[in-house]
């Protein structure tokens, strides 16, 4: 982990609202795993703590880090105001990630994102494919109306997605497309990994544990300090003995096994 201030290679706005911010960060971009975070500070000092977002993508060879970010307060908004040139302060790469090499003994990947919770999916998906190539990888994407994100994992997965109103593939949610997969395709191990809205992994939950597939699921929390030290983004979670136990999300997680997770 490091902090530092870094110049922004390009800032693309791909739908009203959500950015694109691509980063020159070289070592972080040599250390960062899928399903990590970064804490990006704002130039303004009346906004003390930092923005935690996930990781869109990271490219070692040209030493950068994506991101994208919806505005939705001040901070990301003076965000969205940055060009080309621009430096901003960053801390990262930042909690667990997801384990990838839990995926070895499986037949089949799931990746399931709704929301800001799918840009953590492609890079998931590029580095699952690099390490288990021969796997097929099935991404469920749930969108609200037409997808803002491009055609971009084309390359490492399928990709099976949905919307609320039928817009985009299949309509429903990304639970549902699932679902609907599931009910023609044969039995075999799974594995699945999990990033968005809360709702929608607390319906996966069930329904992977009916079916016996193993979840991995990556909590967005809102943070304090971003590395553990604030204890401001607890997450329950049970324990072996079936007590309930405070994790941090920042640093514990933000990944943690679906099946010890507990939804309140």
């Amino acid at each position: 982990m490091m902090t530092d201030r870094f110049p922004i290679v390009s800032q693309t706005e791909l739908a009203p609202g959500i950015f694109q911010m691509v980063l020159q960060t070289p070592q972080m971009a040599q250390e960062a795993r899928p399903g990590q975070l970064v804490d990006l500070y704002c130039a303004e000092k009346d906004k003390l703590l930092p923005r935690p977002i996930s990781l869109f993508d990271a490219d070692p060879e040209e030493g950068t880090l994506s991101l994208i970010y919806a505005v939705v307060g001040k901070g990301t908004e003076e965000f969205s105001t940055y060009d080309e040139g621009d430096t901003v302060r960053v801390t990262g790469p930042l909690g667990t990630g997801f384990p990838l090499d839990r995926a070895a003994d499986m037949n089949e990947i799931f990746l399931v994102g709704g929301g800001l919770g799918i840009p953590p999916m492609f890079f998931l998906a590029k580095c699952l494919h690099a390490l288990y190539p021969e796997k097929p990888i099935k991404v469920f994407l749930g969108f609200r109306s037409e997808p803002w994100i491009g055609d971009i994992f084309t390359p490492y997965a399928e990709v099976l997605p949905s919307s609320d109103d039928g817009a985009c593939g299949f309509k429903g949610t990304a639970l549902d497309r699932m679902t609907a997969y599931l009910n023609e395709a044969g039995a075999c191990a799974r594995i699945l990994y999990a990033c968005g809205p809360i709702p929608m992994m607390r319906a996966i939950q069930p329904f992977a544990e009916e079916k016996g597939i193993e979840t991995w699921f990556s909590l967005e929390e809102r943070m304090g300090c971003g590395f553990g030290a604030c204890y401001g983004c607890p997450a329950k979670l049970k324990a072996a003995d079936g007590t309930t136990v405070l994790k941090r999300v920042c640093k514990d997680g933000p990944v943690f096994p679906g099946k010890d997770v507990i939804f309140s």
